[in-house]
C-alpha cells in the first residue's frame, strides 16, 4: 500500500513520536466492527472470560530473537507491550516466519504482529496497524542497482510471503527467486547468487548485520514502497470485545509514543554501522 496511513477503524502514526490524530467517529466504527464480527465469529475464548493471550513473534532480527536475557525484539516487545495495555495475561512465543498462518489456522495461537498478505487475511482479523517500515530494494556496493528499471534483467531475491508492490510485480523481465526469509537473502546476495534482494530496511540490513556484514559493503537502497506490520488476531479468538480490546491498545500505545520509541531504539542500536540511506 501506497500513500497514507491504511484505515481500518484507526488512524494511528505510528512514526517517530509523531502525534496521533484522533477520528471523533472511532467509537462508532469500533461498535460497527464489533457487530460485524458478532455475527461472523464465533464468541468463544478470551473475551468471554479473559484468559491467556497467546502471541506469536516471527524469528528474524530485529523482530524477534533470543539471547543471554531471554527472548526479546521490536515485535516481541510491542507484543508484550499491548498484551500489558490491554490487560490481558499473556505468553509470547518465537516461531519461524512460515508457521503464523499455521499457528492462527489451527488455533493454537491468537495474535501475531507481521506484514499481511492474502493468506494471512483469510484466517485472521486486522486489528490495527502497528508500525510502517519503508520497503526496499538492497544490492552490494561493487555491483549497484541504481534505478528500479534496472530489475528487468537481473535476480531479485524475495522472502517467500512478503508483500509485493505492484511497481515490481508488473515489471517484466525481473527474475524473481523466492528465499526462506532476509537472512536467506542477504546470503544470496552476498554470495553472488543474486543480484538485489526485496524486504523491508530494518529486515534486510538487521539479517546482514546478524551475518556480519558491515553496512558499506552495500549500495544506497532503493525506496521502493511502505509496508506494516498488522496486529492480526485468528478469526477463533476475534470476539468484539477483545478485538476492541486489544484496537484500544494498540491507539494508546501510539499515541504516547511507546512504539515510536522503541522502533527509535533500534535504528540507534546500529551505531556508528548505520544503514545506508
Amino acid at each position: 500500500m501506497t500513500g497514507g496511513f491504511p484505515r481500518v477503524f484507526l488512524n494511528p502514526q505510528p512514526f517517530m513520536g509523531r502525534r496521533v490524530s484522533t477520528d471523533c467517529s472511532r467509537r462508532a466504527g469500533l461498535l460497527a466492527l464489533a457487530g460485524a464480527l458478532t455475527a461472523a465469529v464465533p464468541r468463544r475464548g478470551l473475551a468471554a472470560e479473559p484468559g491467556v493471550l497467546r502471541i506469536e513473534t516471527i524469528q528474524s532480527e530485529p523482530f524477534g530473537r533470543t539471547g543471554p536475557q531471554g527472548p526479546g525484539g521490536l515485535m516481541y516487545d510491542i507484543g508484550q507491550l499491548i498484551a500489558q495495555r490491554a490487560g490481558l495475561p499473556s505468553e509470547n512465543h518465537l516461531v519461524p516466519y512460515a508457521r503464523t498462518v499455521l499457528s492462527l489456522q489451527n488455533g493454537t495461537a491468537d495474535m501475531v504482529l507481521r506484514f499481511s498478505n492474502d493468506e494471512l487475511k483469510q484466517v485472521a482479523v486486522q486489528v490495527a496497524a502497528v508500525l510502517g517500515l519503508p520497503t526496499v530494494v538492497v544490492s552490494r556496493r561493487d555491483a549497484p542497482v541504481q534505478r528500479l528499471d534496472e530489475l528487468s534483467r537481473l535476480t531479485l531475491a524475495v522472502p517467500r510471503s512478503f508483500p509485493m508492490p505492484e511497481v515490481l510485480s508488473r515489471m517484466g523481465g525481473v527474475r524473481v527467486q523466492p528465499v526462506n526469509n532476509n537472512e536467506h537473502a542477504m546470503q544470496m546476495l552476498m554470495g553472488r547468487r543474486v543480484d538485489a534482494a526485496y524486504g523491508s530496511n530494518l529486515g534486510l540490513f538487521a539479517a546482514a548485520r546478524g551475518l556480519g556484514y558491515r553496512m558499506q559493503e552495500f549500495a544506497a537502497p532503493i525506496a521502493v514502497d511502505r509496508q506494516y506490520f498488522w496486529l492480526h488476531l485468528a478469526r477463533s479468538s476475534a470476539t468484539p470485545e477483545l478485538v476492541e480490546r486489544l484496537a484500544r491498545a494498540v491507539e494508546s500505545l501510539h499515541r504516547d509514543g511507546s512504539i515510536a520509541r522503541l522502533y527509535q531504539r533500534v535504528l540507534d542500536d546500529f551505531g556508528d554501522d548505520r544503514m545506508p540511506v
